[in-house]
């Protein structure tokens, strides 16, 4: 029988909890069985800006999110493990909530949200949580996490690949064709963060559903300049960012600099989707240019224009993780219940070279059912 992890993520869309129960094995082979996606409540999520957005917000109210959100993975860990033995259920991967994550302040510091007692409780399941601060303990970003696993998931030692995550955040993770060459992995600059704020502002509609909108319109080639000058860009890795940096005020900013200040909307959404792409292959052609294929996972995958965009501008052969047995929407989640079984295992996950990290360190703490 095997033994089976949960992992859950909720990302910076801030739409909901992917969850994920599978098995791994010696032979880095990852076996999904089964998938759930749980969407947040309209109330919920509207408390979740709030304190995203004033996060010295009073600690009963921190209390009170950090609560419900860990009734929320509870009720997906629930949904997602009906019918499997809970004994088979070895332990749970949690992310959480990332409220803040500045590893390049003095201190250092990453917050997120979701009480990992109350999801332990509630499903009588051991948890992992907390995955970014031992990382950040020994001088590393604590981000990104994910390309550990993408090592173990994706790795051919036949070719080069670059695997973009483009959740709300766009992150790749270079998987070199010789073992004795480092992974690397960084932060590219935005994902979906912007092209859903922008949407939501414009539209009233949570996200572009299949880059339609971006679609419908040519992009501003001025703007998309203008875009790419960030100096995020030309920071050396190891780096990592959170959604408050390009954020819909940092948009707002461009727009008002910009010489033709009466953008189309749909031109701007159209302009954000290439600014996605373009920024993905920046980082790649600047720090990691032996890449000869893309493998995309993450929300974005499903966005045609940054998709597009991306086949246009490199040349490579771009297809997505569903090729490797694993669909888009279920990697991130599928990387935690990964992390979960490193732990408990009591193996080092964490990359120093993506990191920068001094050292290998056992990520995540554990908080067992009373």
């Amino acid at each position: 029988m095997d033994t089976l992890f949960a992992g859950l993520m909720s990302g910076t869309s801030l739409d909901g909890v992917d969850a994920v129960l599978a098995s791994f094995d010696s032979d880095q082979r990852v076996r999904i069985i089964n998938s759930e996606f749980l969407p947040y409540p309209k109330t919920f999520r509207e408390k979740l800006l709030e304190l995203i957005n004033n996060p010295h917000s009073d600690q009963e109210f921190i209390q009170e999110i950090d609560v419900e959100l860990g009734e929320l993975y509870a009720q997906a860990v629930l949904r997602l493990t009906a019918g499997h033995q809970g004994s088979q259920v070895r332990a749970i991967g949690c992310h959480g909530q990332t409220i803040l994550h500045r590893p390049d302040a003095d201190p250092p510091f990453t917050w997120q949200a979701g009480d990992p007692k109350t999801l332990a409780q509630m499903t009588g399941i051991a948890v992992v949580s907390d995955f970014r601060s031992a990382d950040m303990n020994h001088g590393g970003q604590g981000a990104p996490l994910a390309p550990a696993f993408h090592q173990y998931a994706f790795s051919t030692g036949k070719e080069a690949i670059a695997v973009v995550n483009i959740g709300g955040i766009a992150n790749v993770t270079y998987l070199p064709t010789d073992g004795s060459e480092p992974v690397v992995g960084f932060d590219t600059g935005p994902g979906n963060t912007l092209s859903d704020q922008w949407i939501q502002m414009c539209k009233g509609d949570s996200y572009d559903k299949s880059g339609s909108w971006a679609s419908s319109a040519i992009l501003q080639e001025s703007l998309l300049a203008s875009f790419l000058q960030d100096r995020y860009f030309s920071k050396p890795p190891p780096k990592s960012l959170d959604t408050r940096y390009f954020n819909v005020d940092w948009l707002k900013r461009k727009l008002d600099a910009a010489t033709d200040r009466g953008q189309n909307t749909a031109v701007i959404q159209s302009t954000i989707a290439a600014f996605t792409a373009d920024s993905i292959w920046l980082g790649i052609k600047k720090w990691i240019p032996n890449v000869r294929r893309i493998v995309l996972c993450g929300g974005g995958a499903h966005n045609l224009a940054m998709v597009r965009r991306l086949e246009q501008i490199t040349g490579l052969e771009v297809t997505t993780s569903q090729e490797f047995g694993v669909s888009p929407d279920d990697v991130e989640a599928c990387a935690f219940a990964w992390l979960a079984e490193q732990r408990i295992n009591g193996f080092p996950a964490n990359l120093p070279s993506v990191t920068g990290a001094s050292h290998k360190v056992l990520l995540g703490s554990i908080t067992n059912p009373d």
